[in-house]
């Protein structure tokens, strides 16, 4: 009876060669943390060099398997929402290596499709974090994830999807919502760095190391910062101070110069300085 239990979240043999061979959204987490020991043992896993990790034996990840269904139902009935999609599979027109699988679509978020991925936590503080920082830092570890499947979910919709939604259980407490910033060029990034992953497993080379930029925060979400403390800042900023005024009357002395060209000059020099015309009467200053 115990296994039987298991045995329904457990992946068969097709479903675990098929995830070999795509990327998928947890992937993107992966890959977009830049942590090296989780991208190696992600590209074994994809070119078969070791066996997938059987998920049931990891006791968080089955308290989010049991729990997501309430979960996503909690929120429906809190909020109102319309959630469709659920469960539901795609794989990009666009890059067919790119694959999902929605928890999720709320079709009435402020009048527009958002993504949703539910989630499960015990929010517990991780070395040198503080109760506050937890949230913050499971966020931006699912962002990859949300940016992903809502790019995916936008080919499929032929409309823009411009809301993430992360619907996260912490505890034994209900579910919060936190809204997860789309950003187009984050996407292109994720694309980017997923592909160079997805060539190397094709061509079993082991990936270097992989640097992407950091997820886009929302502006709701952003906090001032006092720099006073960080040496590097202090050290740019005297020097920032210092050159302003010269920057700036160097600017002012270089379109003076300019104005002194003859309309009928090739180029004029003199001083230590050269100024070039160009065909269309553009001119270019340099040091002699």
């Amino acid at each position: 009876m115990s296994n039987a239990y298991f045995e329904k979240y457990k992946f068969d043999a097709a479903e675990l060669e098929t995830r070999r061979s795509f990327i998928g959204g947890s992937d993107a987490n992966i890959i977009a943390s830049g942590k090296a020991d989780a991208i190696d043992k992600l590209f074994l896993q994809k070119t078969g060099a070791v066996e997938s990790e059987d998920l049931t034996n990891v006791f968080p990840v089955m308290l989010g398997n049991v729990t997501e269904e309430l979960n996503i139902e909690w929120i429906a009935r809190k909020y109102g929402y319309n959630i469709t999609n659920r469960q539901s599979v795609y794989v990009s027109k666009k890059h067919p290596f790119m694959r999902c699988t929605l928890d999720g679509v709320i079709e009435n978020f402020d009048n527009e499709y958002a993504v949703l991925d539910a989630k499960y936590t015990m929010g517990r503080p991780q070395a040198d974090e503080t109760w506050s920082d937890v949230m913050p830092r499971l966020i931006k570890s699912y962002t990859p994830q949300i940016n992903w499947n809502a790019y995916i979910l936008s080919e499929h919709l032929d409309k823009p999807v411009t809301r993430g939604v992360l619907s996260i259980i912490r505890a034994g407490n209900e579910p919060v919502i936190e809204e997860v910033a789309i950003d187009e060029n984050y996407q292109a990034e994720l694309i980017r760095v997923a592909t160079y992953f997805h060539s190397c497993v094709q061509l079993g080379i082991s990936p270097e190391e992989i640097i992407t930029d950091e997820p886009p925060v929302p502006p709701e979400d952003r906090k001032p910062y006092d720099m006073d403390g960080n040496e590097d800042w202090k050290r740019c900023a005297d020097n920032y101070i210092q050159t302003k005024g010269a920057a700036l009357s160097n600017k002012e002395y270089e379109t003076k110069l300019k104005s002194l060209v003859p309309s009928d000059a090739k180029h004029c020099f003199g001083h230590g300085i050269n100024i070039k015309v160009a065909k269309n009467n553009r001119k270019t200053i340099e040091l002699l």
